[in-house]
């Protein structure tokens, strides 16, 4: 990757565009369907914001606190984070999910274009690209949404 912090950014802002794109043409009755049983269209949208809320904090506490990157975090906590939060997801009302998703993934963009090229180089390399990439996470659940509509 010759430039990873402007692929990044553009990887980042092209999610957000999608993710934007795919909540405008869903209906109400779209958003609430379970496509990922028990995970609803709605569902999904609250958890990218979620989990994009959750790598702003990381990285500000990285800023708070003075570090160069975030701390690694094992994957097994997480699943149990998901599994935790799901209720709460569901129950979240569908615009309200999106209008959250968008506006943390917003928030987390504009941070990660602030970071300087060796910052995003190093998270890359060491294997947490998702850190930095957002569009990653963001992309796997837009493509089992984009999956189960086919007029997307």
């Amino acid at each position: 990757m010759e430039n990873p912090g402007q692929d990044v950014n553009e990887r980042n802002r092209a999610s957000m565009d999608r993710l934007r794109y795919v909540a405008a043409r869903l209906s109400e009755d779209e958003l609430l369907l379970p496509i990922d049983p028990p995970w609803t269209t709605s569902a999904l949208y609250a958890h990218i914001a979620f989990w994009d809320r959750f790598a702003h904090a990381r990285w500000m506490h990285t800023v708070t606190t003075g570090s160069r990157t975030p701390l690694p975090i094992e994957d097994d906590p997480l699943e149990l984070v998901n599994e935790g939060g799901l209720p709460g997801w569901t129950a979240t009302p569908p615009r309200v999910a999106i209008e959250q998703c968008l506006d943390a993934a917003e928030t987390v963009n504009r941070f990660l274009a602030s970071l300087d090229e060796d910052t995003v180089s190093e998270v890359v390399r060491s294997g947490r690209e998702r850190l930095a990439n957002r569009s990653l996470h963001r992309g796997e659940h837009l493509r089992t949404i984009e999956q189960a509509f086919a007029k997307l």
